[in-house]
């Protein structure tokens, strides 16, 4: 126990108030006033009012580092007030100033009471720097969404500015369908018309050939299910092979200008879809990088909101410790592998080298082991950081107030407008 009581003496004052502590409990306060039979013993009853004044009072506790835990803390502002309002009845009760032990007990008590009644910053430095590499993360995603957008912009001005001859006469499709791969579909008009006819060729033949082996499945099949269940199949084929030749011959009718329209209708379909991806990327961009402060504002919290939700801290704590720990472990099962591959090398002269070679393999196993553990930590932190910020705000602000205020202030804002132009037109 001693070695708790030395860890106990090395946290701030603060940490303990966090903790819930109390140097003393309602038990040692009885005691000292019934050895006493002190003149204060009105005092000492209102001390003992005061310290069963919170909701989580419910006797001493001593927690695994030795710190006494009595739950005399305020759950509330009216809990807060109400034990404040106790100990200065105590504090009127005195008979005698010189009771070194009451005096010590409710300096105490008052350090609790002005601990509940402040704010505090109860933010996570850990949770923080968790987040930063989601931030990094969303904000290489929305860079790369914005660049895919300006290269679908680029594309689709392209596809407009194509150069279109007045004769197409001379253009070999069949001969360009058998030469063209897929990554010249945009060279031009008469390509992406080849690129398409060349594609839709391909679906014909593919459904062709769907039908004839279902149909050459239903005669071989060795039950009425079964060969009814192939000619179903084949049926279905057969209108998809009808909609691809329908479509092939429409690719077939066009000329340039219909296969310039087609493209360019296709890029704008892309550019669009890369513009909303673009645009969510970056509001969410925008959403992380104020997360944080926002963080730091909500859990700026009252001292009585810190010690009602100190069981939820201690889960959230937990979920970060066991995250961060998973995290460490692939840190360092990433650090202990050797990517290099250390041998001698025996020449014929009977000379020996050092020569040394990168195992690739484990090259990319160390890479994706650290990527795992900084998504882990990302995930973690940023979870926990998301929930704190929503309950924060939430428990530590009255938004009814806050509303409250700045509606009269728009209203007095308002009537001091309508006053000056009012002065202005006389």
């Amino acid at each position: 126990m001693a070695k708790s009581k030395d860890k106990k003496k090395h946290l701030s004052n603060a940490e303990l108030r966090e903790m819930g502590a109390v140097g003393f409990s309602m038990d040692d306060v009885r005691q000292v006033q019934d050895q006493k039979d002190s003149v204060n013993a009105k005092a000492y009853e209102y001390m003992v009012e005061a310290m069963a004044v919170s909701a989580n009072y419910m006797g001493d506790t001593i927690n695994d580092e030795g710190v006494r835990l009595d739950d005399v803390y305020p759950t509330t502002y009216e809990e807060t007030m109400k034990m404040d309002e106790l100990l200065d009845k105590s504090e009127l009760a005195v008979k005698d100033d010189n009771d070194q032990e009451y005096n010590k007990m409710i300096e105490e008590l008052r350090g609790i009471v002005g601990w509940s009644r402040r704010r505090h910053f109860n933010f996570s430095w850990g949770i923080i720097l968790g987040t930063i590499i989601t931030v990094i993360a969303v904000i290489y995603w929305a860079q790369g969404d914005k660049q895919t957008k300006e290269r679908r912009k680029a594309q689709m001005e392209q596809v407009k500015a194509w150069n279109i001859p007045g004769d197409e006469n001379g253009i070999d499709y069949n001969k360009m369908m058998d030469t063209l791969d897929y990554s010249m579909e945009w060279k031009g008009a008469a390509e992406y018309k080849a690129c398409e006819m060349k594609l839709a060729t391909e679906n014909v033949k593919h459904y062709e050939e769907l039908v004839a082996r279902n149909l050459a499945k239903a005669d071989t099949a060795s039950t009425k299910e079964a060969k009814k269940e192939y000619i179903e199949r084949s049926k279905r084929y057969e209108k998809d092979l009808k909609k691809a030749q329908k479509k092939l011959e429409e690719i077939q009718g066009w000329d340039l200008k219909d296969a310039q329209k087609a493209a360019v209708k296709r890029q704008k379909h892309w550019y669009r879809q890369a513009s909303k991806a673009a645009a969510f990327s970056y509001v969410l961009m925008v959403f992380f990088l104020l997360l944080i402060p926002l963080y730091i504002i909500a859990n700026h919290s009252w001292g009585y909101v810190i010690t009602r939700t100190r069981e939820e801290q201690e889960t959230l704590d937990k979920i970060k410790k066991w995250g961060y720990s998973i995290a460490a472990g692939l840190f360092g099962a990433a650090a202990a592998m050797e990517a290099t591959e250390h041998y001698r090398v025996h020449w014929s002269d009977g000379s020996t080298t050092h020569e040394t070679e990168t195992n690739w393999a484990v090259v990319v196993i160390k890479v994706m082991l650290l990527i795992a553990a900084l998504a882990i930590v990302a995930i973690v932190s940023t979870g926990i950081m998301l929930y704190s910020t929503i309950v924060g705000l939430k428990r530590n602000y009255d938004w009814k107030a806050i509303w409250a205020t700045m509606r009269d202030k728009a209203v007095a804002a308002k009537g001091a407008a309508e006053k000056v132009a009012a002065k202005a037109q006389k």
